[in-house]
């Protein structure tokens, strides 16, 4: 279940990576202005960010050994905060369109349930006792 997970995870971090350069293309197709040859960098940069925003946090939930165990605390709080940050920006720009309606409901309870698995259960994390020699007896773990 877990390895479904993270695969879950790491396609659906690919597919926000690469949503909103292409929505953002297949946008300015549609209204026809497409983006000049020389003007790619300028058009795609701001929208290849804002892919790397949403989609960072569960691309790094779905590695393995990124976001496991007791020795990756720094990782598993980056992951956290980045899914928070998805969450919170497909929560507030996903509810506007028709079609956005019925896809961010399922992305945001993607991301619950990987925040849920992944991210959460921090009871594993071990006490560096190296930097604890000097806390009192009854302070320590």
């Amino acid at each position: 279940m877990l390895t479904f997970i993270r695969l879950v995870a790491i396609l659906l971090g690919l597919a926000l990576i690469a949503a909103p350069s292409y929505l953002g293309l297949m946008f300015a197709y549609g209204v026809g202005e497409p983006p000049e040859l020389g003007s790619y960098l300028l058009f795609f940069g701001p929208l290849f960010i804002i892919g790397l925003v949403l989609g960072l946090g569960p691309l790094l939930i779905g590695l393995p050994r990124v976001v496991a165990g007791s020795v990756t605390p720094k990782a598993r709080v980056a992951a956290g905060l980045l899914l928070s940050v998805s969450a919170a920006l497909i929560a507030f720009l996903g509810m506007g369109g028709s079609v956005t309606r019925v896809v961010s409901p399922v992305i945001l309870l993607l991301e619950f349930v990987m925040f849920v698995v992944f991210v959460w259960p921090a009871k594993p994390f071990s006490a560096n006792l190296s930097l604890q020699r000097d806390a009192p007896q009854a302070a320590r773990p």
